[in-house]
């Protein structure tokens, strides 16, 4: 193979890369295989789960492009498994298969195959599909080449029809309602799970999220799902819908017009409290705070925004922690991985506001 890029050093493992990478946000595709340096969070999260949390046999990371989050996980994450790293690019199948004899990796193997016609003859205990754009086209052929328990994991960079900001390209997409709002990043995270657990009750399958986030720009989802029409039933009784009034700050779940999406849990709390965070991370603090964050977060579907409140009530914002302190007086509260000044609490609106009023 005689190729051109750079070896880099990401975590704990040495990457061949093209020349021409992107450094931050969505990125632009330049040529025809793709690296970006900002999700070394997103790889960075994968490889913690690997560490301790998900323990599948046989894996697929299904476009790979670089090979990246495989070749890390498969260096970095102790475990008895196999990787099967896919790209239908020739190019990109090269960079991957020099990245595991740079590695000397003997857990993965290289795929130059289309991913629809893989999956449609293969089955995979763990899927990773992470697009250029949105994963809805590739989830039905993800969903049929999955064991009966596997993990779906999805990566989405369309935040943008999905918040709100491109209402009619998400209901295209998505068959959803979105709004701006000011947790529009966790609505638009829910009516992203809520899809494909409809997409994936039409397979009956069940679908249940590990952990599911939002982090610069892009959803990331962590997916259990499981055979069976019991399964896909209890998933779908999880949807619903949601208003935001902007006048009052009012969120109600049950009714309004955004979704249908996702009102169940964003996480397993009984596992992700168990999640170790292994050391040799590219993003080794950031992804220790997020896992903090993770373990506290209450099951709310919605947050609110300490700007937001003081807005309302024409108030200086106070601190947060201040905040938070005079909340956990009344009730229940919490950090939200969201937005740094966010909290969810299992308060009304009322009773938030007068705590806030308390302190201004």
């Amino acid at each position: 193979m005689n190729l051109e890029g750079n070896i880099i050093r990401e975590g704990s493992t040495d990457l061949f890369v093209p020349e021409a990478i992107s450094e931050r946000g969505p990125g632009k595709i330049e040529g025809r295989v793709f690296f970006n340096r900002q999700m070394a969070f997103n790889r960075d999260v994968s490889v913690a789960l690997f560490h301790s949390v998900i323990k599948p046999r046989k894996c697929l990371d299904a476009m790979a492009a670089t090979g990246a989050r495989g070749i890390r996980i498969c260096n970095e994450a102790p475990g008895n498994y196999r990787f099967i790293i896919n790209d239908k690019d020739s190019l990109a199948s090269d960079h991957i298969q020099h990245n595991i004899e740079l590695n000397s990796l003997d857990n993965a193997e290289v795929s130059n195959a289309d991913l629809r016609c893989l999956l449609a003859k293969e089955i995979f205990d763990y899927i990773d599909l992470d697009p250029f754009g949105t994963p809805i086209p590739f989830v039905p052929s993800a969903l049929q080449g999955m064991s009966r328990k596997g993990i779906l994991a999805v990566t989405a960079t369309d935040t943008a029809s999905l918040s709100g900001t491109h209402p009619g390209k998400c209901r295209r997409r998505y068959m959803a309602n979105s709004q701006r709002n000011p947790f529009l990043h966790e609505s638009g995270l829910r009516i992203m799970i809520g899809t494909i657990v409809r997409m994936a009750a039409q397979e009956d399958k069940g679908v249940t999220p590990l952990l599911c986030y939002y982090a610069d720009h892009y959803f990331r989802l962590f997916l259990r799902t499981k055979d069976g029409a019991g399964a896909a039933d209890a998933s779908l009784e999880l949807l619903g819908m949601m208003s935001y009034d902007r006048t009052t700050g009012e969120r109600k779940v049950g009714e309004g017009k955004i979704g249908p999406l996702w009102l169940g849990p964003l996480m397993d709390h009984e596992t992700i409290s168990e999640a170790t965070v292994p050391e040799g991370l590219e993003c080794q603090e950031r992804v220790r705070q997020h896992f903090d964050i993770w373990k506290e977060e209450l099951d709310v579907p919605y947050y609110y925004e300490t700007n937001e409140l003081a807005a309302m009530l024409k108030l200086s914002p106070p601190g947060r922690d201040e905040l938070l302190e005079v909340m956990r007086s009344i009730g229940k509260v919490s950090r939200t991985n969201f937005s740094p000044t966010g909290f969810r609490t299992d308060r009304p609106l009322e009773e938030v506001l007068e705590a806030f009023r308390s302190i201004c």
